[in-house]
């Protein structure tokens, strides 16, 4: 099954990066609206090769599967906790509730 992506943007808080860059997303995270996914900006840049996204992990409790999913603003309600699952699809178009158990900050390399 194949899973489209949307360019979208992300709001970094590293202060030598843009503050708006456009990372491509699978689209049903873009959808759900709890990671703060916007239209792409016009005219941003694309994410630096040497940039890993800030980021929520989580686990499927029936399964035990592990996933990760970017979030694209700090105010957005799976970084600040007001929401605390997300849908992931898998491979074969099942879909797992994922709760996060972690979120990892954003990093970047000059």
């Amino acid at each position: 099954m194949a899973a489209g992506r949307t360019l979208s943007t992300y709001k970094t808080d590293l202060f030598f990066l843009p503050a708006n860059v456009n990372i491509d997303e699978a689209n049903n995270l873009v959808a759900q609206p709890g990671f703060g996914w916007t239209a792409a900006t016009a005219g941003a840049p694309r994410s630096p090769r040497r940039m890993t996204p800030r980021h929520v992990i989580g686990r499927n409790a029936a399964s035990g599967r592990r996933g990760r999913a970017i979030v694209a603003d700090v105010a957005a309600a799976k970084w600040t906790g007001a929401e605390t699952t997300w849908t992931m699809i898998q491979n074969d178009g099942t879909v797992l509730v994922m709760t996060i158990t972690g979120l990892v900050g954003e990093k970047a390399t000059l």
